[in-house]
């Protein structure tokens, strides 16, 4: 789409603040003008206060100096209120029309340093404007990716959960990569931020991934889907405005107004209990395998995150399995310490001020994914869904006696039952998968 640039060249107004005058007696004082900031500054449809720092660095020279000031000029009429005092500030009105830009000139008797603002335009033409009426969605977490991974769907009807399509509604569905964290909060909220896309699949803050983003109306003529060339999603407080171009090179702006509470309208997966055992569970396993893999600051909650999964039978990974993601303190030396997780833990509560020496109750995600702290049993390498549960309440204690470590787990499934036993066995694989930028 081609950009159209307005300058207004109206008044010429000129913003100047004084230079303080010298002693008399005094060696004559001279400055070099800089410039603190960027020399381009751009700004969304709303305008709003912009800042330019600058620099008077002294020098003398033997001519006592006239009286001078620092001047701003700029010709255009959306620029207003420019003060010049420690720094230049100034206010950039609201844009209804296309992109434009402006130079601000700044001088300082011969020298003089220009900044151009950029503004852009909320009256630029898109092939679809698009009101999106609903947003659903959920919080993954850190994926192995340096940021954290919120899924949100923006339609005009609600969608029931990450996999329903609705008939005769339009979806716009983004797979965002924030620099902030819901882990373990009662309530997720999409992050306020500017998102772009990004294929490199790191998951930096910031980012969309464009793998999982595309469009999606599922109606009479049946499912259609076309898949974005780019996108670029701008979350503020209480709005969404995304810009989407696609593969056939036609732009939708999609626009959402209200909370940016991520949740579904019906339960998910997230919400009910799902452990399967119909009466308490005891286990004694000796000789097993543990795996255990660092992952640093991985809930981005200033604790480190231990996973540890334990089988009975690594030959053919059958038995007893648990898996478990331990809050450990940092000062107990990270990955250098490959007996940090050695301890004693409850479960952990989103109130405390410190998680560690906890552990994240488990859980199923939205893609039906577990998550966290469970027991479960396997048969050749697949988990039986007949004979699992979530361990959400009690104690875990870990201890190490001579090559192995013995696990004890007292507590409870997420409907009840009791979950308790002991596992011993030697770490088998220790691995360093933190992602910590």
């Amino acid at each position: 789409m081609k950009r159209i640039f307005i300058l207004f060249a109206l008044l010429g107004l000129s913003f100047a603040a004084c230079e303080p005058a010298d002693e008399p007696g005094d060696a004559a004082k001279d400055y070099v003008l800089t410039l603190a900031s960027p020399s381009v500054m751009n700004f969304a449809p709303e305008g709003g206060k912009g800042e330019i720092g600058y620099n008077l660095t002294e020098t003398t020279r033997k001519a006592k100096p006239e009286y001078m000031n620092i001047e701003v000029k700029c010709d255009a009429e959306w620029i207003e209120n420019v003060k010049v005092e420690d720094s230049i500030s100034f206010d950039v009105l609201p844009n209804d029309g296309s992109e434009r830009e402006t130079i601000l000139k700044i001088t300082y008797k011969m020298q003089s340093l220009s900044v151009m603002v950029r503004q852009q335009g909320s009256g630029q033409v898109a092939d679809v404007e698009f009101k999106a009426t609903n947003l659903n969605g959920t919080y993954f977490g850190k994926l192995q990716t340096y940021g954290y991974n919120y899924f949100i769907v923006l339609s005009d009807t609600g969608i029931p959960s990450m996999n329903d399509y609705v008939h005769g509604g339009t979806q716009y569905r983004f797979d965002l990569y924030a620099g902030q964290t819901s882990a373990f909060e009662p309530v997720d909220y999409v992050p306020e931020g500017v998102y772009e896309f990004d294929g490199s699949g790191f998951g930096n803050p910031g980012t969309i991934d464009p793998t999982q983003s595309y469009y999606l109306n599922y109606g009479d003529a049946g499912n259609v889907t076309m898949d974005f060339a780019s996108a670029k999603v701008t979350v503020t407080k209480d709005k969404i405005v995304a810009e989407v171009r696609m593969m056939n090179g036609k732009v939708h702006r999609v626009t959402y107004e209200g909370s940016l509470a991520l949740d579904y309208p019906e339960l998910t997966p997230a919400d009910v209990t799902h452990s399967t055992q119909t009466a308490d569970v005891k286990f004694d396993v000796t000789g097993g395998a543990i795996m255990a893999y660092y992952r640093g600051d991985y809930y981005g909650k200033g604790t480190d995150v231990w996973f540890l999964h334990m089988i009975q039978s690594k030959a053919n990974f059958s038995g007893v399995y648990l898996m478990m993601d331990l809050m450990v303190d940092p000062a107990k030396g990270g990955y250098d310490n490959k007996e940090a997780f050695v301890g004693e833990y409850t479960v952990l509560n989103h109130t405390m001020d410190n998680l560690a020496g906890t552990f994240a109750p488990g859980c199923m995600r939205d893609d039906w994914n577990q998550l966290h702290t469970w027991y479960m049993n396997c048969i050749n390498s697949q988990i039986d869904p007949s004979n699992w549960a979530p361990f959400v309440d009690g104690k875990i204690t870990i201890a190490k006696e001579g090559d192995d470590y013995v696990l004890t787990m007292d507590g409870k499934d997420d409907i009840g039952n009791k979950i308790q036993g002991t596992f011993r066995g030697a770490v088998v694989d220790y691995q360093n998968q933190a992602y910590d930028l």
